[in-house]
């Protein structure tokens, strides 16, 4: 049959079937018509005299042309002329019918299948979250509420719609059941008998029956949405905006406390594509929930699909804990309070671990870890010990060490970049047998990892073992720890990318000397901003490990002298800790606001400093803390360049937001690190996964090992520099004279400036080498 043919067919046959009732109505109107008109026979003969004398009458006329309606010009090409000619009333039947059909048919469609459907799936949700102590009903009760809540007007209209849908689907097949009719017609009249709430006296008893019915069900569904319901819902979202209900997940992420690092973390948190990385997040802190909302919006915070859930409470309270869920979540993370006392700020991540720890035999959370942020050094293993086994303690203090190394290696604070956070190459570990590399010696394992960098093992006791020995023989349930981009990249290989052996046969053996070491030396150094809260003890203390005896340091801040002297001994004796080869020399104060005046920092010997630490004042905020680096950078290089301008000035900048990066490089300094930021990530990093942990606490620690930039010549002994190598010939140069591990090197982009690249992905691939170029390895201190 052609496709006109069948669309003529499929409109008769619809109008044939909608007539019966559809066109009821009009049915019964056109008898009555006919009813009240006179009898064609009653009519009295007309003479033919009148009829005669009316025709010569009758005017005349010019035809007119036949007028064709839009609707027939548009329906006669489609279903023919039969169709294009019905009339008005016919096709608002035909019309009817079918959105009538739709409509019904979508509201059987919503109970029958869409609604069973999401109660499955949450049930489904509810028992894979294993959320104990919580029923099926709560777990319902709060997702709805967070729907509401989250929602607004939208979620209200949504609810409207599916009750006006429920009670008009309803209506129409009660309708249909009781008088035989068409469900189409019952919805109509359901749909006139609920909006308008009349019943037309005329119909018959069931007819009127239903329709009172209709008419009650939709006042009473108008009155609960508009009373009852509408105040439920009301003091529901009310409890949920004043955090007062709890918070039913599992598997989700509990932040406690609100910080200077909560949008670096968040943010971290939403670019992380780890498996089984939650996308819940609940927060806890002391703010009302509406102030930490919008606190967090404040601060443009971009959380990608992450689910925030805010909550007020005491981080110590276990009513409050449990309140966010603490026991059925899969991570804890205790963020450092900035605007306490380290000792108080401390004192509370205390008394918060000894609360999680005292819930039950095990106790919370049950199955997950705690990240935690430790203010003081020295508290460190007392928090380990306070909940042994599930916490995992970083230090802020270690970032003082990164500091003081990076001063000495410029360059370093972008290489921890890199590796810390999410965005790049990050740690991961495999099961030695899984890689193939079981019964290998770690001297040899580099040459088995096409796309990653091996850089240590764990053992299956949990011990960390960063750099071992060449030696060390890989077992077959040791985890080996590797740069990877992604874990994708960690794959058994058939054959090794070089025959390490034969060619250490080929060129010999080598022993590393480090023609230019900077360790150990006598230097003079300057401290910026330096503050209780800051940085400046712990770059300090790293001085002090890090330089030879006599070496000295000037601070220039706002605090006055005493404060500062009496900060640096309260730090010395909080970790019983004597400075023995750095001495602070002088303290030059000034007010806050004079920090950037070039008459105050014209004082300073800056030619006789070897380091510049400038760090940043973050209890003016960080937009303010950077205005006033960024203007005391400018200053410093003005008054170097008249009195030193062979002087190479590349301070250690310490700043708060990417906007100051990017003004700094344009004053050609790069040596920046974002200490808020770099925390954030590593949290973050452990949160995800303790593997992190385990090596973040051997490369910032001062026993373990540090990460390095050397030069390739310093590996090659007699051996001439080549002009071009690959990565895989540099991992053998190292491995052949030196106890370290090559993780990057260093490259020129396309405007002649050096980037450092971790962990390349082609390391067959030769590429031209001069002396400038360095290598970036971790190495044993």
């Amino acid at each position: 049959m052609k496709p006109a043919m069948a669309c003529r067919a499929w409109a008769v046959l619809l109008l044939a079937s909608t007539s019966c009732f559809g066109a009821h109505g009009l049915v019964t109107r056109e008898a009555a018509a006919l009813q009240a008109a006179p009898s064609p026979a009653a009519a009295p003969a007309a003479p033919a005299a009148k009829e005669a004398k009316e025709k010569t009458a009758a005017p005349t006329y010019a035809p007119q042309p036949k007028v064709v309606p839009l609707s027939s010009r548009i329906l006669q090409p489609i279903f023919g002329e039969s169709v294009a000619n019905l009339g008005q009333h016919q096709l608002w039947v035909i019309c009817r019918t079918l959105i009538g059909w739709s409509v019904l048919l979508y509201g059987v469609w919503m109970w029958t299948w869409w609604l069973p459907s999401l109660y499955f799936r949450m049930h489904e949700a509810y028992e894979k979250e294993s959320i104990g102590g919580r029923t099926f009903q709560q777990y319902l009760t709060y997702h709805f509420n967070y729907w509401m809540a989250s929602g607004g007007i939208s979620a209200m209209f949504e609810l409207l719609v599916i009750g006006i849908l429920t009670l008009l689907t309803i209506g129409s097949f009660i309708y249909a059941i009781l008088m035989q009719d068409s469900p189409v017609r019952g919805l109509w009249l359901c749909t006139v008998w609920a909006s308008a709430a009349s019943v037309d006296p005329a119909v018959t008893a069931m007819e009127g029956g239903v329709g009172m019915i209709a008419t009650f069900g939709g006042l009473v569904l108008l009155a609960v949405l508009l009373t009852t319901i509408s105040d439920f819902f009301a003091e529901q979202q009310r409890k949920s905006n004043e955090g007062r209900d709890p918070i039913v997940e599992g598997s989700h992420l509990v932040l406690l406390g609100l910080s200077s690092q909560t949008k670096q973390f968040l943010e971290e948190l939403a670019i992380c594509e780890a498996s089984g990385a939650p996308k819940t997040i609940a927060i806890l802190d002391n703010m009302p929930k509406s102030e930490i909302e919008e606190e967090i919006k404040r601060q443009n915070t971009n959380t990608g699909d992450l689910k925030i859930v805010c909550r007020k409470g005491l981080p110590s309270s276990a009513e409050d804990l449990w309140k966010v869920g603490a026991d059925v979540a899969s991570r804890i993370v205790i963020l450092d309070e900035p605007s306490l006392p380290r000792d108080e700020a401390d004192a509370i991540t205390f008394g918060t671990l000894l609360t999680l720890r005292g819930q039950g035999k095990d106790g919370w959370p049950h199955n997950g870890h705690i990240s935690v942020q430790c203010c003081l050094g020295k508290n460190v293993n007392f928090m380990k010990k306070l909940y042994p086994g599930k916490t995992f303690v970083l230090s802020g203090e270690r970032l003082g060490r990164l500091m003081v190394q990076s001063a000495q290696d410029q360059g370093l604070c972008p290489i921890f970049n890199a590796i810390i956070g999410f965005e790049g190459d990050e740690f991961y570990a495999a099961r030695a047998d899984v890689l193939g590399l079981a019964g290998k010696s770690f001297q040899e394992v580099p040459f088995w990892c096409e796309h990653t960098v091996p850089i240590g093992i764990r053992d299956r006791s949990g011990a960390y073992r960063i750099n071992p020995e060449k030696e060390y023989k890989i077992r077959k349930d040791d985890e080996v720890i590797v740069l990877a981009e992604d874990d994708d990249a960690l794959q058994k290989m058939d054959a090794p990318l070089m025959d390490f052996e034969a060619w250490r046969r080929r060129f010999g053996t080598a022993i590393f000397e480090e023609a230019d070491p900077n360790d150990h030396e006598v230097v003079q150094v300057l401290i910026c901003n330096f503050t209780e809260r800051g940085y400046g003890c712990a770059i300090l203390f790293a001085l002090d490990e890090m330089c030879a005896a006599g070496s000295e340091c000037d601070i220039f801040c706002s605090l006055p002298e005493e404060e500062v002297r009496a900060i640096i001994k309260n730090a010395e004796d909080e970790t019983e800790r004597q400075f023995r080869n750095i001495k602070v020399r002088h303290v030059h104060t000034t007010a806050k606001h004079q920090m950037t005046s070039q008459h105050k920092i014209n004082v300073l010997p800056l030619q006789d400093y070897a380091f510049h630490f400038i760090l940043a004042d973050q209890e003016l905020g960080f937009q303010k803390a950077d205005e006033q680096t960024v203007a005391m950078i400018i200053q410093m290089k003005s008054l170097l360049q008249e009195r030193a301008p062979e002087l190479d000035f590349n301070p250690l900048v310490e700043i708060c937001t990417p906007n100051a990066a990017s003004q700094l490089e344009l004053c050609g300094i790069q040596n920046t690190i974002n200490t808020i930021s770099m925390m954030s990530k590593a949290l973050a990093l452990v949160a995800i996964d303790t593997l992190a942990h385990g090596v973040l606490s051997d490369l910032l620690s001062a026993t373990g090992n540090n990460m390095d930039i050397t030069f390739l010549k310093d590996y090659l002994g007699d051996q001439p520099l080549p002009t071009q190598i690959s990565f895989v010939e540099v991992t053998a140069m190292v491995n052949r004279s030196a106890h370290q591990v090559v993780v990057g090197w260093s490259e020129s982009n396309e405007a002649g400036e050096r980037v450092w690249v971790v962990n390349p992905k082609d390391k067959l691939q030769p590429r031209p080498w001069s002396p400038s170029d360095k290598i970036v390895v971790i190495k044993d201190v």
